[in-house]
Order: C-alpha cells, then sequence, then structure tokens
C-alpha cells in the first residue's frame, strides 16, 4: 500500500513487499544489542495480504461474522494473525453482499489503522467468503506494558510537538495506549486528541502519540476534515435570493425551528435534520462534541426564515443537509451519516474572533460553516455533500485524514458532494464545469471556474503530479493529491451509468477501504465492488480505462520525472515532519560532512517514527562514508553541526537532552548535558560552544549557552520566558519567542540582547530564525484559508530596522536557508495548498548581498528536477541540497552548483 513516503508496493492476492535503503529501517544491531556502525539494511515489514480472493471453495454456516472468524482462522498459514486477534467492529449488508469489519488487537491494545474486511455473499441458507481487503500486521511481538506513564506522555506533548504551541482553549482527550507497527515488532505509544485553534484561526484536531517505551513522538498530524415540537412547513430565502420550502417543527407559542422530523429515520430512531445558529461565536467554541446549550437552534417568530436567517446560511444548511441526506438514503441506500439513522446536525455562523470564519468542516460529530468574502459556505450542496461525506467515511472506511489515505478521504467526500450539484442542478456529466469544487461560493460574482477550489476534471496523474508533501503542509497533500484520484472516479462516472458508479464507489468505500488505503487500493477496492455488483465486462474496461488515464496502476510510485542532483539520502522521512518544531532543512551541512535527521520510513508507513541521524561526506560515494546514529529505546533528533562535533537531543523515558559525537559524527555518542526535571532541546552549535533551550516542569523555556570551557550562562534569566528557533552563528544566538511575534538577538561577547517585534496580516508568526555574520533572518507565517508567508531580516546591530524581503511569484514560502554569500527558499503553489491548479514547488536562490542592494534580486533556480523541492540546505560555495520528491518518494538530493535557469 503506497503511501507518502511510498513503502510498500502491493500486488493483488499476495503479500505487499516493503522496499528501502539505509535511511529507512533504523540501525543494525550488534549480537550483543548494542547499535552498529553501519548504515541499517532494509527489513520487510510483516503484513498479511492486502487482498485476497477466492480461498473458500464451500459456503460456511452461521453468521456473517462467523463464517468471517472461520475462514481467517481456517486460512492462518495465509493471514499470519490468529482469529483471537481480530475484534468486529461492525457488520453491514449491500444487497446479498455482507462485510464483516475487524480490528486488529495486539494483547488487548488496539493497532494503529489495522482494519480488515471479510466479504461474503449469501449462498442458500449460508455464505460464501469471497474477498478479504485491509490491513494487518503480523509478528507484531512489542510488549504492552508501557514504561513511559501517561501522565509523562502528556506532559510532553507540548514539549516535543510544535503544532501544539500556543494552540488557543486547547483541551486534550486521552485514548490510552496504541501499537504502531513497524519492522521491529511494533511500538507501542499513548494516543491523545488535542482540540483547540492555531492562531491563524484554523482549527486544531491534533492526534499525537508519544512512544509508550521511549518517550519521544511517533506520530502527530491534524484530524480536521477541512452540521418537542410538531412537524410544520416554512418557507426559506436562500442566499441567492430564491425561495425554497423547509422542514420545520412549529413550538406550541407559534414559533418555528429548522428542525426536521419528516426523514425515514425519525419513526425508527428519532433522527432529525438539526440546524442552529453559533450567532459569531468562534468556532473554536463550538468544534468538537455535541452542540451545546448556548448554541441556539436556528428560530424564527414565523413560518418564514430570511434575513439574519438567510445571511447566517441557516437556511442553505437546513436545505442542503435534507437533500444530502435524502441523496443518501434514496440512491444508497444509507440511513444518515452514521447508516444508523441518527441525527444530522449543522451549526452555522461560526466567526474566527468575530471576524469571518472562511471554511467549512466536519468535525467527528457534526457540520461546522463560516464565511468566504461575506458569503457562507452552506450555500453549495457540494459543500455541504462533501462535509457530510467526511462523517460517511468516518463511520465506514475510517481513511487516515494524512498522506494518501487523506488524499482518498477529500478524493470521496469531493466526488459525492458533486455527484449530488450535478444531479440537482442538472449538470450534464460531460459540461466542462461538471467537475468543480465550490464553484457557486462566490455567489455570482465571479465566473464558475474561477470561484472554484478544485476541478475533478483537471486531468492530472499520479506518476506526473503526485506529489508527496511533508505534513506542516496540507496535512501530507490531503487536498493537493485528491484530484488524482478523484479525477478516475469522476471519469468513471463519466463513462458509465451514474447511478451504478455511485454504488460502486460507496460499496468501495463501505466494504473493501480501511483506514491506511491509498491510491492503489481504490482501484482494487472499485474493481471488486464492481464485480460484486455483477457490472458488465465492457463497464469494467471503462472503469479499469479511468484508473489508466490517472497513472493509477500497480508500481505507479516508482514511474515517470527525473532529477538533476546527486541522492545522498534515498526514500527518508525527515524528521521535521512528525517533529515540526526542529530544524526544517534536508541536511546541516558543515564543509565535505552533511548530517540528515530521519524517522525510520518503513515503521512510519505503517504509522510508527523511529528517529536517527545519517552522517556522510560529499566527497565519498554515497554509502561508503555513511554512518548511522543511533541507539535503541531513544530517538535521536535535529541534529547540529560544527568543525568538530555533531550535537542533537536524545529522547529517552527518562528525560529529554543534548548529546554529541566527536569526529564530525563518527565518534562515540556521549551526554553533553541532560538535567533532571528539565527538558532540553534545540541545540546549535560553533566552535564548541553549545547553545539550547531548556524547558522546566513550569513551562519556562530559556536559552541557554555552554561554552567552549564548560560553563553554562541563562541566556534569559527573567520568568516566563518562551523561546524556540534557536540560531547561532560568528558569536550571536537568535530565536523566537513570547506569543511566537518576537525576534531577539544575543551578543555572546558583550552580553547584549536585543528584540523586536514582527509585524503582520492576521497576527504572523515566527516559524525559522537563521543568521549570517551580519544579519538576522526569519521567516514568518500566517494568513486564514489561503495560507500567507514572508522572509524578514534585520542587522545584528540594530534588530528594530526589520525589512520585508522581496521573492518573485504568488507562492507559498516555505523553508529557506542562507549563508553569507546566498540565499535560498523554496516554494509551494498557493493554490495547490487548497489541492487546485499549480506547479510543485521549486527551490530559489539568489545572492544575499542582492537582497539588501536596493536592486532586485537576479533569483534562480538550483535544480531543474521535475518533482517538488523543498527544506533546501545551503553549505560552503554553491553546495545545496534539498528534499527532493520527483520518485514519489522523498529523497535527499544535492549539487555542486545551482542549475541557473530550466527552460520547459
Amino acid at each position: 500500500m503506497a503511501k507518502r513516503p511510498i513503502r510498500r508496493v502491493v500486488a493483488a492476492g499476495v503479500v505487499a513487499a516493503a522496499t528501502g535503503s539505509a535511511l529507512l529501517t533504523g540501525p543494525a544491531w550488534a549480537a550483543d544489542g548494542t547499535p552498529g556502525t553501519g548504515a541499517a539494511t532494509g527489513t520487510p515489514v510483516p503484513v498479511a495480504p492486502a487482498m485476497t480472493q477466492g480461498l473458500d471453495t464451500a459456503a460456511r454456516s452461521g453468521t456473517p461474522a462467523q463464517a468471517a472468524r472461520a475462514h481467517i482462522a481456517d486460512h492462518e498459514d495465509t493471514y499470519k494473525v490468529p482469529v483471537s486477534d481480530l475484534k468486529t467492529v461492525r457488520t453491514t449488508q449491500d444487497g446479498g453482499q455482507t462485510t464483516v469489519r475487524f480490528r486488529q488487537e495486539h494483547d488487548g491494545v488496539p493497532v494503529f489503522g489495522a482494519e480488515y474486511a471479510v466479504q461474503t455473499q449469501k449462498s442458500g441458507a449460508d455464505r460464501k467468503v469471497t474477498s478479504a481487503t485491509g490491513t494487518l500486521y503480523t509478528d507484531l511481538t512489542v510488549s504492552t506494558t508501557p514504561k513511559v506513564d501517561e501522565a509523562t506522555a502528556e506532559r510532553r506533548l507540548t514539549v516535543l510537538d510544535a503544532n501544539l504551541r500556543g494552540v488557543a482553549g486547547a483541551k486534550t482527550a486521552s485514548h490510552g495506549l496504541t501499537v504502531l507497527p513497524d519492522a521491529q515488532g511494533g511500538r507501542l505509544a499513548w494516543h491523545f486528541t488535542v482540540t483547540g485553534a492555531k492562531k491563524d484561526g484554523s482549527p486544531v484536531r491534533q492526534e499525537t502519540y508519544i512512544d509508550a517505551r521511549v518517550g519521544g513522538l511517533a506520530l502527530s498530524y491534524n484530524n480536521i476534515d477541512a452540521a418537542d415540537a410538531s412537524p410544520a412547513r416554512a418557507t426559506g430565502v436562500r442566499v441567492d435570493g430564491t425561495e425554497t420550502t423547509l422542514e420545520a417543527d412549529k413550538a406550541a407559542d407559534g414559533s418555528y425551528t429548522l428542525v426536521d422530523s419528516t426523514r425515514a429515520m425519525y419513526p425508527a430512531t428519532g433522527g432529525q435534520i438539526r440546524t442552529y445558529d453559533a450567532q459569531r461565536k468562534s468556532y473554536l467554541d463550538v468544534a468538537g462534541g455535541p452542540v451545546t446549550d448556548d448554541v441556539p437552534l436556528v428560530t424564527s417568530a414565523t413560518d418564514r426564515f430570511d434575513g439574519a436567517n438567510t445571511s447566517s446560511g441557516a437556511v442553505d444548511a437546513h436545505l442542503n443537509a435534507a437533500k444530502v441526506y435524502e441523496f443518501y438514503k434514496n440512491e444508497i441506500g444509507r440511513d444518515g451519516i452514521d447508516g444508523k439513522g441518527g441525527s444530522v446536525y449543522s451549526v452555522v455562523n461560526v466567526s474566527n474572533k468575530g471576524k469571518d470564519y472562511a471554511n467549512a468542516f466536519w468535525d467527528g460529530s457534526k457540520m461546522v460553516y463560516g464565511h468566504m468574502d461575506g458569503v457562507p459556505l452552506s450555500v453549495g450542496l457540494d459543500v455541504v455533500g462533501h462535509e457530510m461525506t467526511h462523517g460517511v467515511t468516518e463511520h465506514s472506511a475510517g481513511l487516515v485524514y494524512l498522506n494518501q489515505s487523506g488524499a482518498l478521504n477529500e478524493a470521496i467526500s469531493d466526488y459525492f458532494g458533486n455527484a449530488m450539484e450535478t444531479a440537482d442542478k442538472g449538470v450534464a456529466m460531460d459540461d466542462p464545469n461538471s467537475g468543480l469544487i465550490g464553484e457557486y461560493l462566490c455567489n455570482g460574482t465571479k465566473p464558475l471556474d474561477e470561484c472554484a477550489l478544485r476541478d475533478l476534471n483537471d486531468g492530472r496523474n499520479a506518476q506526473k503530479d503526485y506529489e508527496p508533501i511533508p505534513l506542516d503542509i496540507d496535512n501530507g497533500g490531503v487536498h493537493y493529491n485528491s484530484t488524482i484520484v478523484g479525477g478516475a472516479l469522476w471519469d468513471m462516472r463519466k463513462a458509465i451509468d451514474t447511478e451504478l458508479a455511485d454504488q460502486i464507489v460507496y460499496r468501495a468505500a463501505q466494504n473493501y477501504l480501511t483506514p491506511l488505503s491509498g491510491f492503489t487500493e481504490m482501484r482494487t477496492a472499485v474493481t471488486l465492488a464492481a464485480k460484486s455488483l455483477k457490472v458488465s465486462k465492457n463497464d469494467r474496461a471503462r472503469i479499469d480505462a479511468a484508473f489508466d488515464a490517472h497513472g493509477i496502476e500497480n508500481g505507479w510510485e516508482q514511474k515517470g520525472g527525473t532529477h538533476d542532483g546527486t541522492t545522498i539520502g534515498a526514500d527518508v522521512l525527515p524528521a521535521y515532519e512528525v517533529y515540526s518544531g526542529i530544524d526544517q532543512q534536508a541536511a546541516q551541512i558543515s564543509g565535505d560532512v552533511y548530517a540528515i535527521g530521519h524517522g525510520d520510513a518503513i515503521a512510519w508507513d505503517q504509522g510508527s517514527a523511529a528517529f536517527g541521524i545519517t552522517v556522510g561526506r560529499f566527497s565519498k560515494q554515497h554509502g561508503k562514508s555513511d554512518h548511522e546514529l543511533a541507539q535503541r529505546d531513544a530517538y535521536l533528533i535535529d541534529p547540529s553541526l560544527d568543525k568538530k562535533r555533531i550535537v542533537f537531543t536524545r529522547v529517552t523515558a527518562d528525560g529529554i537532552g543534548i548529546y554529541g559525537a566527536g569526529d564530525k559524527g563518527q565518534g562515540a555518542i556521549k551526554k553533553i548535558v541532560d538535567t533532571p526535571g528539565a527538558d532540553e532541546t534545540e541545540p546549535v552549535t560553533e566552535n564548541g560552544a553549545l547553545a539550547y533551550v531548556s524547558t522546566t516542569a513550569d513551562g519556562e523555556q530559556d536559552v541557554m549557552l555552554r561554552k567552549a570551557d564548560g560553563t553554562t550562562v541563562n541566556v534569559t534569566p527573567e520568568t516566563g520566558t518562551k523561546a524556540y528557533r534557536l540560531a547561532m552563528k560568528d558569536g550571536t544566538i537568535a530565536w523566537a519567542g513570547a506569543d511566537g511575534t518576537w525576534l531577539f538577538t544575543y551578543d555572546i561577547a558583550t552580553g547584549t540582547t536585543r528584540s523586536k517585534r514582527i509585524t503582520g496580516f492576521l497576527t504572523d508568526v515566527i516559524a525559522d530564525v537563521q543568521l549570517t555574520k551580519d544579519h538576522v533572518f526569519y521567516r514568518s507565517d500566517g494568513g486564514f484559508l489561503i495560507p500567507s508567508s514572508s522572509f524578514g531580516a534585520a542587522p545584528l546591530d540594530d534588530v528594530a530596522k526589520l525589512k520585508s524581503l522581496t521573492y518573485p511569484g504568488m507562492t507559498f514560502l516555505g523553508q529557506f536557508t542562507v549563508t553569507d554569500d546566498y540565499f535560498a527558499y523554496s516554494t509551494f503553489d498557493i493554490w495547490g495548498a487548497l489541492g487546485g491548479w499549480g506547479e510543485p514547488g521549486k527551490v530559489q536562490v539568489a545572492r544575499t548581498a542582492e537582497l539588501f542592494s536596493g536592486g532586485k534580486p537576479q533569483w534562480q533556480r538550483v535544480s531543474c528536477s521535475s518533482g517538488a523541492q523543498l527544506a533546501p540546505s545551503l553549505g560552503d560555495g554553491r553546495r545545496v541540497a534539498w528534499l527532493d520528491t520527483t520518485s514519489a518518494a522523498t529523497d535527499v538530493v544535492t549539487r555542486e552548483t545551482f542549475a541557473g535557469t530550466c527552460e520547459n
């Protein structure tokens, strides 16, 4: 199953094979259990077949669950997982087919993303197992007794996970232990969900896993999928001015509320469609959990809903939620979001700190809608259908909201939202605008194709256009990559009967997909669903053609694309993708030496991450001089190099401290500072001096300087310090601090501290800090819905003279790197971040002096690779390294000089 980065290639009916290199699997261990000195070799992750067919030749008696369990037990030589480890999640019936879903447990602890769906078909009085799909992990051996207690794990959340720093209104929910599979028998982790809001106003529903043996951050991602009286009829005025009939409730006092009790679910379960008005309450106050008492139902004194009930989006939300319910009930046969006739909740008119909240989302229990340029997002049936379908997916396939499975989650929502809207508006499937998403959100002020957020007819191809984007951008590309597989599904809908296509996609999600399914699994699921529905041979050929046209076939991840550099790290998981608070560069470079901080990519593909550091030399052939710094039961992250040594953060169950290795990383690992009662992170080293951030139990984050002679100075002795993004060069330390909007410098020789607060759009915060001999540079991130980034710099002798730097193009600014000679940064298409149209990000470079000359800097390209280029690192002269995604994996690639210009 291919995710981001690509780890496994699935062939139908066979065990998937793991692929990799030294950066994939963690260290090789010597016979005595100590780390080996060389890079590790690839180790397959033991998994059951991703799909089986035809293993049973005879029908089985009993219930579908009993038949499915008996099937797995009888074929344990194939599945290699005892049936006792499988807990029945639910059984669903779709025509003559019944699907039983199992969740894998290890010694009673749930296994991340491990679900298996067994499909049975009625055969007389019995049932025959026709196929099985999903992800099961064999050979799990990890102990389920934690070494790190839950309270310690929760305390480390904000120390290790920069995503959680500054989250407003943060609430933490604990889910207990989870097993994160990897090639070494699995990792035990504590699972937490943190909800709240970022400084830019975007919602947070962060799923965070802390290794229960080491105490390190194993995985973190945002799980927001960016809704007593008598029935009566009412009239509603929609945002576009048209009038519509609404189903409402009439109270004894003659008033009306937007409560629809007329749907098929009500007599059986009491399920209703209920619409609430947040009355400009912050979405943060309503997101997550049931609707609270302080958010009222939408009410009118008469049977007419207009005025504020129109502009709030309530009328459109109520009407569209009913249309979505009826589509699923009548066209698909599903009774509501949960499939059990449960009530459908919509909350409209939320704000972001009193301003328009320009988004809509499913929060796990309801739909929440804001306004975009004054237009409520609930006006779009495709938007409402999209968000409600996220709920359907959560209750069926449960697709994890990151990387390929997250893009698939988005694609299914786009597909059904658009299917509903084209049918409702009578748009022909061959209409060029049929694939537009969100095209009515401008309320007629723009042409449809200019208003749309995405287009299922954009023709994107997995082998050419798939981007393995880091998790800190769009959850690994869940929107950016979604139209690749969404386009294949939409092309299928254009090629065959639309109602049949809808049934196929729904059955694929309901019966065959599991939480970690990717693009190849979607094709397999659609094929199996079509066969189970007895689709004709000609229609199956059209389905195959639709997926072929979008490049989704076995092994697609290894096809297409070229790069013009030398690979020094193949198929890596950059450590900063999980530890977003650490240095965001492809490699640390000091002269001829480089250090790559990385995770265990095979473990990551299964939901875990074991972290180490690869040290090598540019002058030697890659692999000949590579040395792996790794320790059992420890995460080694955030390396920093100087001319003699490497330093890094070491995370263990006992504490978090700064360790190092001499001889430019070739020497033994030794402790530098690891103080009981404090956590030391973000080390930077220069000429034997060390600066780091010390976090104490009371939340204080001080900048500490350990001089070459071993003496230590607290650079920030005042109380209440918050510091991060540390940098050190030529006797100066710099960092971001306070609420994230302050830039600080410290002159080591004089002990002088200078500071300046940055200003920006929508409370920009400092995301990175770097130094040259005479300037401090920073990147600030902010914006809302559409990301906003900028670069700035100030002279070290007067940081009050901050200056914004100019750069070419309308792009989202990614990571940057600077030396005294050159400044380089990565780009990311601003619409691509939303899943729209755009080119992959590239790295631009110019002379540092040109940024301050008053003229126009002469920007050039560092590489002409066809894939995205991220996280550049500059070394001596014109040496550059970056993360390259040309092969739908992530490689660390280097050049001795810049490419200059690239001809198309």
